[in-house]
């Protein structure tokens, strides 16, 4: 990991973030999310190419939100249940939603 790869990823990814001040490594979990859940096919290459296969996993295994169709995707190309992600984890609830 040599090189900042914000600027190479898709600008709308960072609208909301000033990507000046975003690392590529403390900030990693977020890009993960960011690229995997509204990137590109090119954003997903470049991050697997920066931050390797291993690593990605372990990272998107410990965040702790995902929509659902993200979570399945991820499940998928690392092969690991769902239920083995924080995400999934944190998203079961036993309270309404809402006022009733």
């Amino acid at each position: 990991m040599n090189d900042n790869i914000l600027p190479n990823l898709s600008k709308h990814l960072f609208w909301d973030y000033n990507i000046d001040l975003l690392d590529s490594n403390s900030d990693m979990k977020l890009i993960l999310e960011r690229v995997f859940s509204r990137g590109t096919e090119n954003d997903e290459k470049i991050v697997f190419n920066y931050y390797g296969k291993n690593q990605i996993k372990n990272a998107v295994m410990d965040l702790k939100k995902l929509d659902k169709k993200t979570l399945n995707y991820l499940s998928i190309v690392f092969n690991i249940k769902k239920e083995n992600f924080k995400c999934y984890k944190n998203s079961l609830s036993t309270e309404p939603f809402g006022i009733f």
